[in-house]
């Protein structure tokens, strides 16, 4: 790591202990957003249909396929479910994000990965994306059968982490999930999505060195 780069505060200097980082737009980079992407694959009715339906599919109550299924019988789509599925096995890792996260452990936080996400993507991200490993602490909605904005998704994590509220980092590229975080009294960050592992750096490198700085007064 060079000299010019964010240096992340040991969590034995702040009152941070775990920090919740968030999957696609933050520790990978998905390029079109989904909504967009979920219209060139299958059309706008489809596309509101998967995102108005997801629910269940995220909690990991029924798979993704059997969404998928459902939305093309009701809408009438001469489309298959096992082609529409490729639509989700796209993503980059972001090296600079998953190096930051590394650091973070050596660093002394627990990282948790905080991720909505299908029981099919989520074999696709841990075979072929090699996410096992990554975080001290796997959060895949559909494995804890609640999903973001969900508080109750939020105290889970906390459970699993061993940490209070206010002694955990929320990051998302989610306004609705990082408002949903900062009411169960998460510290969060908003990153934009797609951003990138350097800006991400800063912004938890800022946020962790100003939870170490003493009140003034």
């Amino acid at each position: 790591m060079s000299t010019s780069e964010p240096v992340i505060p040991p969590a034995s200097s702040t009152p941070v202990r775990a920090v919740l980082l968030d999957a696609d737009g933050v520790l990978q980079l998905i390029g079109t957003p989904w909504d967009e992407a979920l219209t060139r694959g299958g059309g706008p009715a489809f596309a509101q249909a998967v995102i108005d339906g997801e629910a269940d599919a995220l909690a990991g109550r029924e798979t993704l396929t059997e969404l998928l299924e459902r939305v093309v019988e009701t809408l009438g789509l001469e489309l298959r479910a096992s082609d529409l599925l490729e639509m989700w096995h796209r993503a980059t890792p972001d090296p600079l994000a998953w190096q930051l996260v590394g650091d973070l452990r050596r660093a002394g936080y627990t990282t948790v990965l905080a991720t909505n996400q299908q029981w099919e993507r989520r074999a696709w991200m841990r075979e072929h994306l090699g996410y096992d490993g990554l975080c001290d602490i796997d959060g895949y909605s559909c494995t804890l059968g609640v999903a973001k904005p969900d508080a109750a998704y939020f105290h889970r994590l906390l459970e699993l982490a061993g940490v209070q509220a206010d002694q955990a980092l929320f990051v998302d590229d989610s306004a609705t999930n990082i408002a949903a975080a900062h009411e169960v009294g998460l510290r969060t960050i908003h990153h934009p999505a797609d951003a990138g592992g350097d800006l991400l750096r800063r912004e938890v490198s800022q946020t962790l060195a100003q939870a170490a700085a003493p009140p003034e007064g």
